[in-house]
């Protein structure tokens, strides 16, 4: 009895064994992750090492398209890369071509792509995101940085994937309320987008649009070459202190009917002005400056209008401004609220200081 159940066994063994050795035959291998795989690494000092898949792992640091990054005992190594072409075209491609990606290159190049994207979410009104095989539509995600392939840059979306990172594509729609609220710390762009200082532009035939500003800027200086501003643009911007600005209002020339001259323009919801309280200081260094220009900014300290030709500047252009502590103007015959004396600089614009009563 006992030698047949030894037989027994022995033969469910083998069935076993076979079974598992034809299981085994038919799977698709995977092409060079072998555990024994190796990788010459060239280091800054100019020495050379040849890495395992575990030494390698653990002193990446990413990836720059063409090599492995490595890093050791403070000094950066490279290995060549095998995956350019799926780093390329996760760093830059459209949807079409980003569906169609599949890993490829060594274990070591799968690493450190999958590093290197892990923490990116792609959106055109759906979101999709790397699995470290392929790109694969989700319903919701989260994600350090995020790309707008097309459709509208929403404070909803920025907020639902809590990016801290956006890169915006052509197709890709921007509005003054897109960063409000959100996380937002950088923008990357791509024509006809630029940005600079925290502020999105957009190049038009037309000339540039100022659309919208990150929420943490707290100084801002607009680019000098800009032609219109869209309603809101700076709204965002509830904690800013400093800006300077080309001019004031909606555009540069104050001509055409949906032209507005109101400094306030900038932070316009639509139905009301919420300029930030925290907004001392402003500069103007060009444009024109209409009556009561600065309405609903009750908390400015300083303004200067130097580079503003006189002639351009209302008599009442500053009137209501019962904080402004300082004002630089070419113009001398500016009403102002409050008493302040005058002062000729060095510039020739007068300096207006204001008086405070002696208790």
């Amino acid at each position: 009895m006992k030698s047949k159940t030894v037989k027994f066994i022995k033969r469910a063994a083998v069935a076993i064994f076979t079974a598992a050795c034809l299981f085994c035959l038919f799977l698709p291998l995977p092409k060079r992750i072998s555990s024994r795989e190796t990788y010459e690494c060239v280091w800054a000092d100019g020495s050379v090492t040849k890495e395992s898949y575990s030494s390698a792992f653990e002193s990446l640091a990413g990836m720059d398209g063409e090599s492995v990054i490595l890093s050791r005992n403070g000094i950066t190594g490279k290995i060549e890369s095998e995956a350019g072409a799926v780093y390329d075209t996760l760093e830059y491609g459209n949807l079409l071509e980003l569906l169609e990606c599949t890993a490829a290159g060594t274990r070591i190049d799968g690493a450190a792509i999958y590093r290197e994207f892990s923490d990116r979410v792609w959106y055109n009104g759906e979101y999709y995101i790397w699995t470290g095989s392929q790109i694969k539509k989700v319903s919701r995600a989260e994600g350090g940085e995020i790309v707008f392939l097309e459709g509208n840059v929403t404070s909803r979306v920025l907020n639902e994937t809590n990016a801290n990172t956006v890169y915006l594509r052509k197709g890709s729609t921007v509005s003054a309320a897109s960063f409000a609220g959100s996380n937002v710390k950088k923008v990357y762009t791509e024509a006809p987008y630029a940005e600079n200082g925290g502020a999105v532009y957009l190049d038009t035939a037309g000339g540039k649009r100022l659309l919208a500003a990150l929420g943490g800027v707290q100084e801002l200086s607009v680019d000098t070459d800009l032609a219109f501003a869209d309603e809101g643009a700076l709204l965002a911007c509830q904690t800013i202190t400093s800006l300077t600005v080309p001019f004031v209002g909606s555009a540069r020339s104050p001509y055409g009917t949906a032209y507005k001259g109101e400094f306030a323009h900038l932070f316009s919801t639509g139905k009301e002005y919420r300029v930030p309280e925290t907004l001392a200081s402003v500069r103007v260094t060009g444009g024109r400056l209409i009556s009561f220009a600065f309405y609903a900014c009750p908390n400015l300290k300083e303004i200067n209008a130097c580079g503003v030709e006189p002639g351009e500047i209302s008599k009442t252009a500053f009137s209501g401004l019962t904080s402004l502590e300082i004002l630089h103007t070419p113009k001398s015959d500016v009403t102002l609220t409050g008493s302040f004396t005058a002062t000729v600089a060095d510039c020739g614009c007068t300096i207006y200081i204001r008086n405070h009563s002696q208790k």
